[in-house]
């Protein structure tokens, strides 16, 4: 559709811990692939140079002046969340951006060769989900972190709705079967945002997540369909969090290589 995108976002991590994200979007500048890594990030220069069936695997024949990356990739039993991601809000239309995670959680298998270093997937790990709709929000915080234990993903953000807008947040955390949900559609609150930490409360449930100063490489996000926002993503740094009920620690989690997008200020 015109001045429309819709985009999915594949992160990778092996078992060396080099990790990367794959970004495969539509939108009315066309097909685009974006890639990121802890040290840079990069535009696919031929698409072609790509090949994936989306839920399965991806084989890389990237080359190109400041990016070699080749090697084929497996993907295991994807692992999606039990109920919708944005719950009621599924259903308005209109809305700027919605939201989608295809797996919180997935094996991946293979190898890659990145700038002439191999990297072994034998007991990596992965993640996927998406957007569609006109632009991202104007001011947004976005966090994952992807360890062999547990799996968070959070999104804050400023959404316009009629004349009016809202803080609106998503954020999903999988530890094996079990699976937590603090969301606006849940009644979920923010007890405090501050460079760099959030926490949350829904009920007798507290969620406390501490990040270092997120800095990060530019990539392209959309405004009105055109991919020519530049927004910024760390894809590999240090963070923690604290799940806790009735003020006992239930979950905690060290993950070196989140990714954070702090576009709040």
């Amino acid at each position: 559709m015109k001045n429309h995108f819709k985009g999915k976002y594949y992160k990778f991590i092996s078992e060396d811990g080099f990790s990367f994200a794959i970004i495969l979007s539509n939108s009315n500048d066309g097909n685009q692939i974006q890639l990121i890594t802890k040290k840079d990030s990069y535009i696919v220069n031929d698409i072609e140079q790509v090949k994936t069936d989306l839920d399965s695997f991806f084989e890389f024949n990237i080359d190109q002046d400041n990016l070699v990356l080749k090697g084929k990739l497996f993907l295991g039993k994807l692992n999606p969340l039990k109920k919708k991601v944005m719950g009621p809000f599924s259903y308005i239309p209109f809305m700027e951006c919605k939201h989608n995670i295809y797996s919180m959680y997935h094996e991946v298998k293979g190898e890659v060769e990145y700038n002439g270093i191999k990297h072994e997937f034998n007991n990596g790990i992965g993640y996927i989900e998406g957007d569609k709709g006109v632009n991202f929000p104007k001011k947004y915080i976005w966090y994952n972190s992807l360890t062999k234990d547990s799996t968070l993903t959070l999104a804050i953000a400023s959404i316009p709705f009629g004349l009016f807008s809202f803080t609106g947040v998503l954020c999903f955390i999988k530890s094996e079967n079990k699976e937590y949900y603090f969301c606006t559609w849940n009644r979920v609150r923010i007890n405090k945002i501050d460079k760099y930490y959030l926490e949350l409360k829904k009920g007798k449930y507290i969620l406390k997540i501490e990040l270092p100063e997120v800095k990060g490489h530019n990539l392209n996000a959309p405004v009105k369909g055109n991919m020519n926002r530049f927004i910024k993503e760390n894809l590999a740094i240090s963070s923690s969090y604290i799940l806790a009920y009735k003020n006992e620690v239930i979950l905690e989690a060290k993950d070196p290589f989140s990714s954070c997008e702090w576009m709040w200020s």
